[in-house]
């Protein structure tokens, strides 16, 4: 596999999956290196005049540079990460905009970061936050799960949670921790303050363990989502996207 790590993580990596390979081929900020695709594949992939080095392969030989063995579709891209995005410029540059951030804590699997971005893209959210340590750098698991929506979803990565929350706070974010044993529903919530009509911080824990007590206690309001008691928790990523469904119907 074509992967080259180094300690200031300067790697290379396979997008693979038609979504997500389309989405970075369009994506002028993403450095590609090398595209590798079937036949079929490559007689209606729209280059549009892409200069990148480009091999027809059998799907077997595809599989085998990337190391996987069906979920490519025929079709992979090696990329070089995009370049990491800064929250302070970010959050200087963009006051007059309302604002919903995805905060991460602790959640370490790539498949829900990536299926979290495609829900936060759903519904417009503004960017991802995560950890700089106990989190994934971007891979090709991440990216094949976000179908895409890794090009133009921002992610930033903080030392610390509970100091980025209060920063947040400055910039005047309203911070709601998703709580299984919160006293009140997100609907509750809603119905009693007026907060979802201003900048948000969601802020998420992993399926384990939840929020850590100082990222919670630093949050401005816990609130969990009603569900029958037959359910113990939901995935991370349907969670958000209830979530976000229920912020933006107000």
């Amino acid at each position: 596999m074509d992967n080259k790590k180094t300690k200031n993580n300067n790697y290379n990596y396979w997008i693979i999956g038609k979504h997500a390979v389309e989405s970075a081929l369009k994506n002028s900020k993403r450095i590609k290196y090398r595209l590798i695709i079937t036949k079929e594949n490559f007689s209606i992939i729209e280059l549009n005049g892409l200069q990148i080095k480009t091999d027809i392969m059998m799907r077997s030989e595809i599989s085998k540079l990337t190391d996987n063995s069906n979920t490519h579709q025929g079709i992979a891209l090696l990329v070089k990460p995009l370049e990491k995005n800064n929250l302070n410029n970010y959050l200087e540059n963009s006051k007059n905009n309302k604002q919903t951030f995805i905060i991460l804590d602790q959640i370490t699997d790539a498949q829900n970061i990536g299926a979290i971005i495609r829900s936060a893209s759903a519904f417009s959210a503004t960017g991802i936050i995560t950890l700089e340590k106990n989190s994934p750098n971007e891979n090709s698991i991440m990216a094949k799960a976000a179908v895409g929506a890794l090009e133009f979803m921002p992610l930033f990565k903080v030392a610390n949670l509970a100091q980025t929350i209060n920063k947040l706070k400055k910039y005047n974010f309203w911070t709601i921790g998703l709580e299984a044993l919160a006293d009140k529903t997100l609907k509750e919530l809603s119905e009693n303050t007026e907060i979802f009509s201003e900048n948000i911080g969601i802020v998420m824990g992993s399926e384990g363990k939840g929020l850590r007590d100082l990222v919670k206690n630093n949050c401005d309001f816990t609130a969990k989502i009603n569900i029958t008691r037959s359910i113990e928790s939901l995935n991370v990523s349907v969670a958000l996207a209830i979530t976000l469904y229920e912020i933006n119907r107000t």
